[in-house]
């Protein structure tokens, strides 16, 4: 797809600079012009676009997420065809100026048992808010979970032009799901199909690699991948750290059952179960809502210029009780959506 910086899309949305492309997309920083704000600009790449049934299908689940409101989802503000210009599908999100927990894995390895459920908190917050309405992410993974500089989590891309048959992804869009397929549940692998599970499923994987420093499985292809997730059995962590509370370790093995009536049914139910975990681990914490994450720290620059993300965890003994305020925030390393250009 040509790079359409510079363009106004729909007399209102001027593409100021690439953020990011991967196979079904490609995410600009732009400027609402009407309203003078920052916002991030998806266009659908033209292979998509010029196919009604992906775009119907776009377009209604734009709609749907759009109706979700809470803090650690970003945010859905506009959804158009192109005229005038260059023919375009486009998406109209909230732009979210820091980074992502895969940068932070990247950058450390992995975070302590503390980090970790104080950074899936905010995320299965917003699951749950998704859950209750039906909304399905259907592609939960560390390059879809941000954090802002002041510490704001948040969740992109929820069930956007997600429901591709695997046959097909495997192999015109392999190189897009490469990078989401170490997350995909067994029933998605096996039969193209996805409920609240498959996001808890995800939400294992994700635990897992955040506590671990690895993903379960690895393969030169998606295939591979996807074959250990169906066949396979993810081991319990504690076999991999036994620092690791066995009630932490239990509650991932339980996620990431293959069998998804072995799962907890939403995530509401998973959030319960961990918030009861965290409550044993540490009986004397002050009761409060999570919801709203890291505490702000000072921002520090990493060595490529960004944002780090570990500065993001600096206060988070000292600081949790504190609200953060949602500003404003460029991604500087997303994967198809406000994100990677490499899956």
């Amino acid at each position: 797809m040509s790079d359409l910086t510079g363009e106004l899309i729909d007399n209102r949305y001027l593409l100021q600079r690439q953020i990011a492309s991967g196979g079904m997309a490609t995410i600009y920083a732009g400027l609402d012009t009407r309203l003078d704000r920052p916002v991030a600009v998806k266009i659908m790449h033209a292979h998509l676009a010029n196919d009604e049934a992906f775009v119907s299908r776009f377009i209604k689940e734009a709609k749907a997420t759009a109706a979700l409101s809470h803090p650690n989802i970003v945010s859905i503000q506009d959804q158009g065809w192109n005229e005038g210009g260059p023919p375009a599908v486009f998406l109209v999100m909230e732009l979210v100026e820091g980074s992502t927990l895969r940068d932070y894995l990247n950058e450390n390895g992995s975070l302590t048992v503390e980090q970790t459920l104080q950074l899936i908190t905010p995320v299965l917050s917003a699951l749950s808010a998704a859950h209750r309405i039906g909304i399905i992410h259907r592609d939960i993974k560390p390059e879809n979970i941000l954090i802002s500089k002041d510490g704001r989590i948040k969740v992109a891309d929820f069930g956007l032009a997600r429901n591709i048959a695997m046959g097909q992804t495997m192999t015109a869009e392999s190189s897009v799901v490469l990078g989401s397929v170490s997350y995909l549940s067994p029933e998605q692998v096996q039969r193209g199909v996805a409920d609240a599970r498959s996001d808890i499923y995800a939400i294992g994987i994700v635990l897992f690699e955040m506590l671990t420093g690895d993903k379960p499985y690895s393969g030169e292809t998606p295939i591979q991948i996807a074959y250990r997730h169906v066949n396979d059995r993810i081991p319990n962590i504690q076999t991999i750290n036994s620092a690791i509370p066995a009630s932490v370790a239990e509650l991932v093995y339980e996620v990431t059952a293959p069998n998804p009536d072995q799962r907890p049914k939403d995530a509401e139910e998973l959030l319960s179960k961990l918030k009861e975990i965290q409550a044993k681990i540490d009986p004397k914490r002050r009761q409060m809502s999570l919801e709203l994450d890291l505490p702000p720290v000072v921002s520090k620059k990493s060595k490529r210029g960004k944002v780090s993300v570990t500065s993001a965890f600096g206060g988070i003994k000292e600081k949790t009780s504190q609200l953060i305020s949602s500003k404003p925030i460029n991604i500087n390393k997303p994967e198809d959506s406000i994100r990677t250009k490499k899956r």
